[in-house]
């Protein structure tokens, strides 16, 4: 099993991904398959307000708004995602909901509809610490929209495309910036794999932004040769469909370490981007950043 806490993060935090793993392979003792292993890992990282998941997602553009993404994949390719799910506490376990339905992914306001409907409470995920973060951050704009640069918007002025409250443009001001996608990958004793990811997103996002982490093959993947979960600038992880792309080179022979390791060297510099892997034979972890991240074996 393998867990990582969102490139970009201190490796302090590498203690969540140790306890993730832990719950992981206590689903796998207990003979639950790697689906519910990955779940339950992803769990631990959602609850802890330290990662951007789950509790202590970060706010977006306006101060205000936390919308999460999550999704699942195991190796008979069943996918389940929601996006831009709101008032949750662990999204992942919406996201395996979604499998009982005939889609792959629900978005927005209808994703936190279906929540209802299954019985999930309601659940405000906002913690000190991104309200801290929020707060205190560097000026990422200033006044004409001219300024410092980020990779995600790579020059273009949100305040163009303000979808928030009036009131709250002058939240631009204020930016917080890391991405911290939490994520799982895990082969169990039977040949199973399975991949999990969940996020809280970026502040530098327009309401309804969607990143990698619901997208299938994007954000994660997962087949009978094992499975693939990313991190980072989420953008560019699509415009590569990054987890297929370093799938199908351990489907070809490629080592998971070197498949990762491969994929890491697909974006230049500025992005930020991880990798977790896992296959038949090994596993994989790469990044371009700092990156907090665990593997354990059952």
């Amino acid at each position: 099993m393998v867990t990582h806490g969102g490139v970009g993060g201190p490796k302090e935090h590498s203690d969540a991904c140790e306890r993730a793993c832990d719950a992981g392979l206590s689903a796998l003792r207990e003979g639950d398959k790697a689906l519910e292993a990955a779940i339950r890992a992803t769990i631990v990282l959602e609850d802890d307000p330290r990662l951007n998941a789950g509790t202590g997602s970060n706010f977006r553009l306006d101060g205000h708004t936390i919308e999460m993404d999550a999704a699942l994949m195991d190796e008979t390719q069943r996918f389940g995602a929601v996006a831009a799910i709101e008032r949750v506490k662990n999204p992942v376990r919406v996201a395996e909901m979604v499998f009982a339905t005939p889609h792959l992914l629900l978005v927005g306001e209808g994703a936190t509809a279906f929540a209802r409907a299954m019985g999930v409470p309601d659940y405000d995920p906002s913690s000190d610490r991104a309200r801290k973060r929020y707060q205190h951050v560097r000026e990422f704009f200033i006044r004409g929209g001219q300024g410092q640069e980020h990779p995600s918007w790579q020059g273009v002025d949100p305040a163009r495309f303000w979808n928030f409250k009036e009131e709250d443009l002058a939240a631009l001001r204020q930016l917080t910036g890391p991405s911290d996608t939490v994520g799982a990958v895990v082969r169990d004793g039977k040949g199973g794999f399975a991949a999990a990811l969940s996020t809280g997103g970026t502040s530098i996002m327009l309401r309804g932004r969607v990143g990698d982490t619901p997208i299938i093959g994007a954000g994660l993947y997962a087949g009978p040769h094992g499975a693939v979960a990313a991190t980072g600038d989420g953008e560019e992880i699509m415009r590569r469909v990054l987890a297929k792309h370093v799938y199908d080179r351990i489907a070809s022979g490629v080592t998971a370490q070197d498949a990762a390791n491969e994929g890491v060297a697909m974006f230049p510099e500025r992005f930020a981007v991880g990798l977790i892997t896992v296959s038949k034979t090994g596993e994989g972890v790469a990044d371009n950043r700092t990156m907090p991240a665990a593997t354990k074996y059952l």
